[in-house]
């Protein structure tokens, strides 16, 4: 009967150790929560250690921020009876565009009996009256349905590059459409000839033609080349890589951590930091690309598809301009993001976009863009970036008159003239006439 005295003996001694145990874990308690001395003697080691907590959730979560509309460059030409005026530099979100294209719009999303026509009849066209959009790249229909805010006619071409609503005198207006292709087409519509050309009559802006309309002189430029009756001298941007000195703002906002053990350097000075689910190259010319693969919903880098893995053109657009938008938020000064290019169709894409400042496009002079972005599926898988700030400065330069120009790119036949600035990686870029 000696096995009592022995269990006995082991209660009692577990319970001794607990209580010795609670007793230590309460003292660490009370130690960790008086003040300490100095510059932090109204802290405690329990407080710090919880804002050190706080402050970690916080830097690997990234910001949250209002979804962009998407943006794309549009220049506009109203002719009425006595004038050609011309905003030659806006973007679809610009308060001017909204206006316009309102009737656009209902052009496009009313679009009845279509009929191909030859390039000479949508020239003759434009030497009437009428209301032309020129988008400067091939638009994906869809694209320029979510851009519109309006479900397209079945019978739109696959991509629109230009349109003319062009009014009648005995009944609803016709929309010319030319597309990527440089095939033109002819629609009818329910838009209104008399509201047209009422509304056309009320419009300002600077004074233009097209080329084909100046006569020979002109006869080696795309027809589709905006001449500016007064050109006037345009402001320089002043330029600066944006990224050294704000790493650690952007690795939050790409969703990847700021502390160093997540980081190392390249013998090219490259800065290659890694999250399980991607990689960023920090570059030396301040420029920036990720590498990843599939990733949850919450990304950043996720593609919201209604079709499950097949995002359509608009889907792929929206979500490249949201990483890209998110990414260089803030970094861009005066200059704003813009669509310029979607290629691809079902799982893979490629969306690039580049800057307008000014009211002009920004050309890096290397042909590469500001962002690309590559979606397979519904994950943004690649990507690259250069952000610049550009800063308006009241210097200005006058540019070379336009028939010097235009004599200069006459060896290029075809191309089409327009005002740009020209980023060679300076600290000072000035506008030029370019030739695309």
């Amino acid at each position: 009967m000696i096995a009592f005295p022995d269990a006995r003996a082991r209660q009692v001694n577990r319970v001794q150790n607990l209580v010795i145990i609670l007793l230590a874990l309460s003292a660490a308690f009370m130690f960790a929560s008086l003040p300490l001395f100095g510059p932090l003697s109204d802290r405690s080691l329990l407080a710090l250690a919880q804002e050190g907590i706080h402050r970690e959730n916080v830097e690997s979560a990234p910001d949250k921020v209002e979804l962009p509309r998407l943006t794309g460059p549009v220049r506009i030409v109203y002719s009425n009876s006595f004038a050609r005026l011309g905003s030659p530099s806006l973007t679809t979100l610009s308060d001017e565009f909204e206006l316009a294209g309102t009737f656009l719009s209902e052009a496009m999303g009313s679009a009845g009996s279509v009929s191909p026509v030859r390039e000479t009849v949508f020239l003759s066209a434009l030497r009437n009256e009428g209301l032309y959009f020129d988008f400067g790249i091939a638009l994906p229909s869809e694209v320029l349905a979510e851009l519109l805010g309006v479900s397209l006619s079945g019978l739109a071409p696959d991509t629109v590059c230009r349109a003319l609503l062009s009014p009648t005198h005995t009944g609803d207006a016709m929309l010319y459409v030319q597309d990527g292709q440089g095939r033109n087409y002819l629609f009818s519509t329910a838009v209104s000839s008399p509201a047209l050309v009422e509304f056309l009559a009320s419009r300002s802006g600077d004074n233009m033609d097209f080329a084909f309309m100046l006569g020979q002189d002109y006869s080696q430029l795309s027809p589709y080349t905006l001449v500016p009756k007064n050109p006037a001298p345009t402001q320089t941007l002043a330029a600066v890589n944006s990224l050294p000195g704000s790493e650690d703002d952007f690795l939050r906002r790409a969703g990847f951590s700021t502390h160093a053990d997540n980081r190392f350097t390249e013998s090219s000075g490259t800065v290659i930091v890694r999250e399980i689910a991607g990689t960023l190259y920090l570059r030396t010319d301040g420029s920036v690309d990720y590498l990843g693969g599939a990733v949850e919903p919450d990304s950043l880098y996720f593609v919201p598809s209604e079709t499950p893995g097949a995002p359509t053109f608009a889907e792929a657009a929206l979500a490249a301009q949201r990483t890209a938008s998110v990414l260089l938020r803030d970094m861009l000064g005066d200059a704003e993001l813009c669509l310029s290019g979607i290629q691809g169709r079902g799982e893979h894409y490629e969306v690039t976009f580049d800057l307008l400042a000014n009211g002009a496009p920004i050309r890096l002079s290397n042909g590469s863009h500001t962002a690309v972005v590559t979606i397979n599926g519904q994950s943004v898988t690649a990507l690259s970036l250069k952000p610049r700030r550009y800063t308006l400065t009241e210097n200005s330069t006058l540019l070379l008159p336009f028939a010097q120009a235009s004599a200069i790119a006459r060896v290029l036949h075809g191309a089409e003239l327009n005002v740009a600035y020209v980023d060679s990686g300076g600290e000072e870029v000035a506008p030029a006439w370019i030739a695309d």
